[in-house]
């Protein structure tokens, strides 16, 4: 049976030969994402011959978006010719969509097939590094080209006689620029020129590339080829299928319920496209940029929001013209239309992928009502107010199948949540706490390495005062912990039904309670007391349990990768410019700087091609060691990503551990214990320093004892668990003589731990300090920590049970004890007191360091009023009763939480 193209109608005996000749880069029919959705029609018109009629009705492609202003998003169907579909053996608590993700072919182009098809690639069989001499010459030319320097400071380089003796093919930065032209380029910019109605100060231009070129762009990155996911599936937490977890977009019920209404074996991809104006500029000319983002939310979450991945293109500069018209109201509804029309421009390409092979039906429906002409901007504006609409009469989405606002338009943390917290929750507290005790609360906690100290407080009052309001209120203080739960709860990168439950139950305790804010008073606008809910905010809330079952964790939808992209793709690019018509020198360097990347990348790819045994083997042993389930291609390619890495005390453990040691060393000052790896520096803080002396310095009066008790304990079982507060009266009163009179002594420690939702993504370290008094500390610092005091428990997975939590920790650590209470009825945290003996001493003993497993922070219990001689240095020391900070890191807070759900 002959098959013909679906582009040129040419015919050819089978499909992997149409598949083929779509693929030829320098064919009329080249295979991009539209092709391939082309493709999909083809090959399900083939398959309709072999088996029976779909019972599934075709659909429309779904539409997601994720922004600080909005991100669009569009469902295409394709069908990818480079990954299987799922099988049939699935594990039992997981539930794949069956005929999903089908391979129609394996001859497709894969990136270095992209790259090879180049004009210059003829010349690179002879010289792998074409245009330029050699790999070293190439290393220079990609230093120069990436780095802050000016094309002046660049030519000045290139002319220093030690580098003219390298004989490199340029002498000039023009001249490297040129040859960086002729490198492989991806997708291209285009201008369009908008016309308006309104007149502006300037012509408004559109600088923008097509989409589903930059989709195909990530899509095919060999960056991310084993971090692509094609497949919807539920995911269970027991067999039994009763629990449903939310994590990636693919789990949620809109992945699921648009694979079923496309042909077999479509595979979907969801684009994410996000918005925000970013300044360029700081008091000099205050210049905007207002880049579109766009990513692919088939890339696994740990992949697209980490920071390093570059999991988002910038695709468009939308333009901020300067509008004319007298209203500043009207000229604000101006803007909005032009990005609504723009936003229709570049995405037609999406449309019109999603619309292939699919029935179209209309998704607008609300503005059927206003019967004004939208040309008669304030009459309509009028209009639309009616119905708290913006005046945007035709949306950038109303022609994307199955477009709905209430899925694509999702809770987002960054600008919402985060956002909510400092523009009402703080506000409400302000009002009812005060200002100035609210300031100084913040200002006496002690601080915490690694993290920012309010030594000024948090609200920046220009004046107090200096009234004091009474104590908050029961029920205010339950409004308040019931949206940072919310917050700490939807934030969790894999949440099941019983967290969604959890914050629903935490909605309803705030919407119980709210009223209590409208009694104080604290729900102030400029002039005067507000008297309804009218927070959007707030209302977006609502919507968290549901926009999780639909389109999975929402924390994959935070802002905060595209914002950090803000740097990469338009900050810096602005500064290589000559500060004038800022936006085509953005794209002319985004251009070279992609062209940089590809080139980097192929020349990974094929240098270890040309020379596999290249690189060192030591190198390479280590990175399978500390990686072993990590492909040798990711582990490569990773390379390229010139980012900070992370300390990893686990790896470093490993290998300290494995390092062979004679019979007098020490042990090594870098282990793991549990989830948690603990180092110390290679040089103590005293060496040689007497028992009592360490004694006197610390106050530690029993210490001798403390040491004695210890090693007598571990003699006798060498590898228990130590607990505190055990009686020693017998050692007391029968002293024995210590082994040894010196010791060794650290002021810090720092422990590393894991996520507690992947134990793959190692967090920073943490550093712990356990100092004597000294300037500025006159009680010394002594900072919490958890120890493990139970074998049969353990942290993060077990909570606080067979936990303990202590302060001042040495290399052997001395502890003193804090009792865990019950979780406070108002505050929510659970209650830590001082364990004293019965003459009013604290309980403290050894405990060795590996029995550490967390640092935690800890809220003096102030009461009504905080005693105004507390500082930040004394405010620990001076009292006896502590809230456990539950919020002091999403990891600590979920591991708490999950303890608690048993």
């Amino acid at each position: 049976m002959s098959i013909a193209c679906p582009k040129c109608g040419k015919l050819f005996s089978k499909e992997t030969s149409v598949t083929c000749h779509l693929s030829q880069p320098r064919s009329s029919c080249h295979s991009s994402i539209r092709d391939m959705v082309d493709i999909s029609q083809f090959a399900e018109s083939v398959l309709q011959s072999r088996r029976p009629p779909d019972p599934s009705p075709p659909s429309e492609a779904n539409h997601h978006d994720q922004s600080s202003h909005f991100d669009a998003g569009g469902d295409i169907h394709a069908d990818v010719d480079f990954f299987e579909g799922a099988g049939e053996g699935f594990m039992s608590a997981e539930e794949w969509y069956e005929g999903a993700g089908a391979c129609y072919s394996q001859d497709g182009l894969t990136f270095l097939d992209i790259f090879d098809a180049d004009k210059y690639a003829g010349f690179r069989k002879d010289n792998l590094f074409y245009p330029f001499a050699s790999k070293e010459e190439w290393e220079i030319a990609d230093f120069l080209l990436r780095s802050p320097l000016s094309m002046a400071a660049i030519s000045e380089f290139l002319a220093l006689p030690m580098i003219r003796k390298l004989k490199l093919s340029f002498s000039t930065a023009k001249e490297l620029r040129s040859r960086a032209e002729m490198l492989p380029k991806g997708p291209s910019w285009k201008c369009q020129m908008i016309p308006s109605l309104h007149r502006t100060k300037n012509p408004i231009q559109l600088f923008w590339r097509d989409p589903v070129e930059c989709l195909e762009t990530l899509f095919s990155n060999p960056l991310f080829h084993d971090k692509l996911d094609f497949v919807p599936h539920r995911v269970y937490k027991t067999a039994a299928w009763l629990t449903r977890v939310y994590s990636e977009w693919l789990m949620g019920d809109s992945a699921w319920e648009f694979q079923s209404q496309v042909p077999r074996g479509t595979t979907i991809l969801d684009t994410i496209l996000s918005s925000d104006k970013t300044n360029i500029t700081t008091m000099t000319g205050a210049r905007v940029a207002h880049p579109l983002l766009l990513g692919l939310a088939n890339i696994r979450m740990q992949t697209c929001t980490k920071l390093s991945s570059k999991a988002f293109l910038l695709t468009a500069l939308l333009p901020i013209p300067q509008y004319l018209h007298p209203t500043q109201q009207m000229r604000g509804v101006l803007e909005d239309r032009l990005i609504h029309q723009c936003l229709s421009i570049i995405l037609k390409p999406l449309m019109i992928a999603a619309e292939i092979g699919i029935m179209m039906s209309d998704p607008v429906g609300n503005l059927a009502k206003i019967c004004v002409d939208p040309t008669d901007l304030e009459a309509y504006f009028n209009a639309c107010a009616v119905y708290r609409l913006n005046g945007v009469f035709t949306p950038f989405w109303q022609n994307w199948p199955l477009a709905c606002p209430s899925v694509f338009l999702t809770p987002e943390a960054l600008h919402h949540w985060h956002k909510q917290f400092f523009d009402h929750d703080l506000q409400w507290c302000i009002e009812v706490v005060g200002a100035q005790e609210l300031d100084f609360r913040f200002s006496i906690l002690q601080p915490i390495t690694g993290y920012r100290h309010y030594s000024g407080g948090i609200t920046k009052l220009k004046q107090v005062t200096g009234q004091s309001p009474p104590a908050a209120p029961r029920r205010f203080v339950i409004v308040i912990r019931a949206l940072m739960d919310v917050r700490y709860l939807a934030q969790s990168p894999s949440p099941d039904d019983n967290l969604l439950a959890s914050v629903d139950q935490s909605l309803s305790t705030f919407h119980q309670n709210k009223d209590a804010i409208m009694q104080l008073g604290a729900w102030i606008g400029a002039k005067k007391p507000i008297n309804n809910w009218f927070i959007p905010k707030l209302e977006l809330m609502q919507s968290i349990t549901a926009s999780t079952r639909k389109v999975g964790a929402l924390i994959q939808w935070s802002a905060d990768a595209t914002e950090h992209a803000h740097v990469s793709e338009i900050k810096d690019p602005a500064r290589q410019t000559n500060n004038n018509d800022y936006d085509p020198q953005i794209c002319r360097h985004l251009d070279r700087q992609e062209k940089l990347q590809r080139f980097a990348i192929a020349m990974t790819l094929k240098s270890r091609i040309l020379d596999p045994d290249e690189g060192d083997d030591e190198e390479l042993i280590e990175r399978e060691e500390e990686e072993p389930s990590t492909d040798p291609q990711t582990a490569l390619l990773e390379e390229l990503n010139h980012t900070c890495v992370t300390t990893n005390y686990f790896s470093k453990a490993k290998k300290a551990d494995t390092a062979s040691r004679g019979p007098g060393s020490h042990p090594p000052q870098t282990f793991i214990a549990g989830n948690t790896a603990i180092h110390l520096n290679y040089s103590p803080t005293h060496t040689g320093m007497q028992i009592d002396d360490v004694a006197d310095e610390f106050n530690i009066p029993d210490l001798r004892y403390a040491i004695l008790n210890f090693l007598q304990h571990d003699a006798r079982s060498r590898d228990a668990i130590h607990g505190v507060g055990i009686s020693r009266r017998s050692l007391i009163d029968h002293p024995s003589t210590l082994p040894f009179d010196r010791v060794q002594v650290w002021h810090t420690v720092h422990l590393q731990e894991v996520s507690f939702h992947d134990s793959s993504i190692v967090l920073p370290a943490q550093t712990l300090h356990a100092s004597p008094p000294c300037p500025g500390w006159p009680k010394g610092r002594q900072d919490a920590i958890l120890i493990n005091v139970d074998r049969e428990h353990e942290w993060p997975q077990s909570g606080l049970r067979g936990s303990r939590i202590t302060w001042r920790d040495q290399y052997l650590c001395y502890v003193h004890s804090l009792k865990v209470g019950a979780v406070h009825p108002v505050a929510g945290m659970h209650v830590l007191k001082r364990a004293k003996h019965a003459d009013g001493a604290p309980v403290g003993d050894i405990v060795p360091l590996k029995q550490m497993r967390a640092f935690v922070s800890m809220i003096p219990e102030l009461g009504a009023a905080a005693d105004a001689r507390l500082t930040k240095a004394t405010s620990t020391y001076y009292s006896s009763s502590f809230f456990l900070n539950k919020y002091f890191s999403k990891d600590f807070y979920h591991a708490l939480y999950h303890a608690s759900q048993g």
